[in-house]
């Protein structure tokens, strides 16, 4: 029988338990960090894809206003009266959205208010159209809102006057 004087060191052929676990765990760890970044880079694709769908129906709802003749900006049923509608949802690329339009009279205290002094003839000067979306499909998505005023043409006929601005400076700039 013959023995050999190799050490113990030199006899070894394989990992030990504590070396398999510890190599696990770090394996563990770079799969579930890939896997979190996968998962983060996709909602991020996601929450942009919604954010330019939105941006999208907003601009549509907006043409929609600006080719409207102005006593049609208004809003079905509301003050002022109009063809727009107050609410409605659409489905776009797997999104549910919300559209809500709101439209309000403006009177431009610039050129006086009703019963104000001076008395202004046409004191509703323009309309505000505000249009807010919000995606009720979609996690963490903030509503988005939009405000624009319209105005319709010849604005202040009810008057034979005009308005004409003129800014002067002298020669310090003042």
């Amino acid at each position: 029988m013959t023995f050999s004087s190799k050490s113990k060191t030199e006899n070894k052929k394989g990992f030990s338990l504590v070396e398999l676990v510890i190599g696990t765990a770090v394996f563990l760890v770079i799969v579930l960090a890939v896997y979190n970044s996968y998962v983060g880079f996709f909602s991020v694709v996601h929450a942009s894809r919604a954010k330019i769908e939105v941006i999208s129906l907003i601009n549509e709802r907006l043409e929609i206003v600006r080719n409207l003749p102005y006593s049609s900006v208004g809003v079905v049923s509301g003050i002022p009266s109009g063809v727009l509608v107050h609410s409605q949802n659409i489905t776009r690329d797997t999104y549910q959205y919300t559209v809500l339009t709101t439209v309000r009279n403006f009177d431009d205290p610039f050129d006086g208010t009703l019963g104000g002094t001076p008395n202004d003839l046409s004191p509703a000067d323009s309309k505000i159209v505000e249009i807010e979306v919000n995606c009720t499909s979609c996690k963490n998505f903030v509503p988005m809102v939009i405000t624009t005023k319209v105005s319709p043409k010849n604005l202040e006929t009810a008057s034979t006057n005009g308005a004409l601005f003129v800014r002067v400076f002298d020669a310090n700039g003042d």
